[in-house]
């Protein structure tokens, strides 16, 4: 299991209900700690292509390594909705979307009927998968998954912690994301 790779993946910084991108930064890096790569995307904000723009990362030079995408939530760019199952299906790699704090689907539908008039869509993207509560050491986590099963996504986000509850995949990509934004590392994922 230590040689598995993982993709890591966060939005930057944007600022909501622009129209423009958003970049993406992803960081490939085995179970056991070692950091293979480092790559970016960018996305349209409160757009629809993170989906194909995160598998279009998945497939690049890393494709062959690459056994799991995991992310920080499920929404980037605002409301740039990632369809999962079909993000696994495309990258051929399980995916595991990892939150530290439960998502409040209720008010992501009624942000959704307000501002997208493909707000169902949007909404059945982000509950075609359920939101399972997870232990990490002392914290607790909401993962959906997909392609992985339950004991498995468990054992490697408890692998890849270090300290606190988010994973270091997606930990480290948030730095990096923050960092080219803002020129240095800013806040928690």
């Amino acid at each position: 299991m230590k040689n598995i790779r993982i993709l890591g993946v966060d939005d930057s910084h944007f600022t909501p209900h622009t129209h423009g991108t958003v970049m993406v930064a992803g960081v490939v890096m085995r179970v056991s700690g070692y950091i293979d790569g480092f790559l970016t995307t960018s996305i349209t904000i409160d757009g629809t292509d993170a989906t194909e723009k995160i598998a279009q990362m998945a497939r690049g030079k890393y494709h062959r390594d690459i056994r799991v995408i995991m992310t920080q939530g499920i929404t980037f760019g605002g409301f740039n909705v990632l369809d999962i199952r079909a993000l696994a299906q495309h990258a051929g790699a399980a995916v595991i979307v990892v939150s530290r704090k439960k998502p409040n689907l209720e008010s992501m539908r009624e942000a959704l009927k307000k501002h997208f008039p493909d707000w169902k869509e949007r909404y059945a993207l982000l509950t075609a998968v359920p939101i399972e509560k997870i232990s990490n050491g002392e914290h607790a986590l909401w993962i959906q998954r997909v392609g992985i099963e339950s004991d498995e996504a468990l054992q490697i986000i408890h692998a890849t912690t270090v300290r606190g509850a988010v994973p270091e995949p997606v930990r480290l990509a948030h730095l990096m994301a923050s960092a080219i934004y803002f020129g240095e590392s800013k806040g928690k994922p």
